[in-house]
């Protein structure tokens, strides 16, 4: 999928994510897709997709918070690392996943405390 950056296109992807009448591979590119490119909203329909009733949307949310480094993630994300051992067609495991997203977040936001001086910052 291309990179997306206006706000009308950022929105549609959000309401892709959030759409079950969508196919799941729509729907897990649309959550892969916000990564580089969100809103303060963007993080909200993650999160929430988070406990999709799919595994590939539970895969591409995972992926997408990681990058973004949502510290808000983090308690689903251990759970996904303690329940999900699922494998998505192609790639790994949710579990494999969720963990990777754990670790991009922790380092992500400890590199940011540290430029910032600051320990509660999440002005993303």
């Amino acid at each position: 999928m291309q990179v997306v950056t206006t706000p009308k296109v950022v929105a549609a992807l959000e309401r892709c994510v959030a759409d079950f009448a969508e196919s799941v591979r729509v729907r897990g590119e649309a959550a892969e897709a916000l990564a580089p490119n969100h809103r303060r909203k963007s993080h909200d329909v993650l999160l929430k997709h988070l406990t999709d009733s799919s595994k590939d949307v539970w895969f591409w949310c995972a992926f997408a918070l990681g990058q973004i480094a949502e510290l808000r993630a983090v308690p689903a994300l251990k759970g996904l690392v303690a329940t999900d051992k699922r494998t998505v067609r192609g790639f790994h495991s949710v579990s494999k996943e969720a963990e990777d997203a754990i670790r991009n977040i922790e380092v992500e936001n400890k590199s940011h405390r540290t430029r910032n001086g600051c320990v509660f910052c999440r002005a993303r």
